[in-house]
């Protein structure tokens, strides 16, 4: 869920995850890896068809640490005194936290992910570089308040987007 705080000249998007949304994905995690086990058991020992679940149920747990991983928090604040602005993820990889200059950074976006599904809004700092940061995403029904959000610093920063 994205939030914004405006203090003074700071402004700081943030984008937290709901624990009960993590808690949910490392339950079913846990529990398709307690039916291989259970089966495994009732089987009356470890077969072919026992390893091919095993290896099925690690596969979709490492799947679902990815996407769990990469939906993690970020923060992004933006100083309109300094004209900068620091980024601070805590997906896997990410690093320290990164500032860059306003002039720096090509676009400020919130992109429509369609899927199947699921629609969903990501929102996106894009570098004059070539390189994007995710800063996260939130379901179509609240797209309305990131995109204002995203709307509100462009006009202030006069960073530019879409």
């Amino acid at each position: 869920m994205f939030s914004l705080r405006k203090t003074g000249d700071i402004w700081t998007l943030s984008y937290e995850v709901s624990p009960l949304r993590r808690l949910l994905l490392i339950g079913a995690g846990i529990a398709g890896l307690g039916v291989a086990m259970f089966q495994s058991i009732n089987a009356g020992g470890f077969d072919h068809s026992t390893f091919a679940i095993f290896v099925g149920v690690l596969l979709c747990l490492a799947v679902m640490a990815y996407w769990v991983a990469s939906d993690a928090a970020s923060t992004v604040v933006f100083d309109l005194a300094q004209r900068n602005v620091r980024v601070h993820c805590e997906r896997p990889g990410f690093g320290a936290v990164r500032s860059y200059a306003f002039s720096d950074v090509a676009a400020l976006r919130a992109l429509n992910r369609s899927g199947e599904t699921v629609d969903s809004w990501e929102a996106w700092l894009e570098l004059r570089g070539g390189s994007r940061i995710r800063l996260g995403r939130e379901s179509e029904d609240r797209n309305e308040r990131v995109r204002s959000y995203l709307a509100d610093i462009r006009d202030v920063t006069g960073i530019p987007g879409a």
